[in-house]
């Protein structure tokens, strides 16, 4: 009962966290380390915390905290992720975001924030590779550099760290995808969710619960007929057309959306010929 009480404090604690430090989580709780210590491999376990993959000293060492979304593609993938870059690269775009120029020298940015020359340098190497920054003229002195800021990429990491997509930010540091951002429409995750719960509609029923206009779920219905989530349709003692849905199909889809499918191919055409068996 008492382990149970423990667990719960540290819990409430990460809830509202983006990311922690040891310490810091050692006198919000009022726990001794070891006890925390425990606690958190147990969380890590569960997929709830990440460690950073970085080596430090116990008292510095940083966790982040994951979206449900998130959990099971870091797990089953074995990635590390580099808390404490992006916690750096979080700071130092707000900094590039609140400025109201397009261009700004390598000193008086460094000025504007609160880093060591070092752990800079490395950030505006990041976003130099990146080309959230492109350098305007090569300079013997460094420090009197001119960088022109890329206002759309910067937008775009915002929108990755805003969301806390860490999987795909990582992948972007490490230089496996593109800095690029799509978003997954609302709708097409609302329809797809009210067809996994019924299995016959007409269109009108579905654009009902889904308070979309009948023309936008006959556009989500091609899709979903090229998916395979639509069997079959007929028509009873109405003029109304009924349409019948593999809600296991469904689900299969909405996973590999939820993976990043959409944000590879809008129309999902590498799922088109995919069994509902596969995940």
């Amino acid at each position: 009962m008492q382990n149970n009480i423990l667990e719960d404090r540290v819990r409430r604690y990460i809830k509202i966290k983006k990311f922690f430090l040891l310490s810091d989580a050692l006198l919000v709780t009022s726990l001794n380390k070891n006890t925390l210590l425990n606690i958190l491999d147990k969380l890590e376990d569960e997929g709830l915390i990440i460690k950073d993959k970085d080596e430090k000293s116990l008292m510095n060492r940083s966790y982040i905290v994951l979206l449900n979304r998130n959990k099971k593609l870091l797990k089953a993938n074995n990635i590390r992720i580099n808390i404490e870059l992006i916690k750096s690269l979080n700071k130092i775009m707000k900094v590039l975001q609140d400025l109201q120029k397009q261009d700004i020298y390598y000193y008086e940015l460094f000025k504007l924030t609160s880093f060591t020359k070092g752990v800079f340098a490395n950030l505006i190497k990041t976003l130099v590779s990146l080309k959230i920054l492109t350098q305007r003229v090569e300079l013997e002195n460094k420090e009197n550099r001119s960088f022109r800021i890329n206002r759309y990429l910067l937008d775009v990491l915002l929108t990755f760290l805003k969301q806390k997509k860490y999987k795909d930010l990582q992948e972007i540091l490490d230089g496996k995808r593109e800095l690029q951002y799509v978003e997954v429409p609302d709708e097409l995750v609302s329809v797809i969710g009210i067809i996994i719960k019924n299995e016959v509609l007409t269109i009108k029923e579905l654009a009902h619960l889904s308070k979309l206009t009948t023309r936008r779920i006959k556009k989500w219905l091609c899709l979903m007929t090229k998916l395979g989530i639509v069997l079959d349709f007929f028509k009873e003692n109405t003029k109304e057309v009924h349409y019948v849905f593999s809600n296991r199909r469904a689900k299969t889809v909405l996973k590999h959306i939820n993976n990043g499918a959409y944000e590879k191919d809008k129309e999902l055409k590498h799922l088109w010929s995919i069994k509902a068996t596969k995940s």
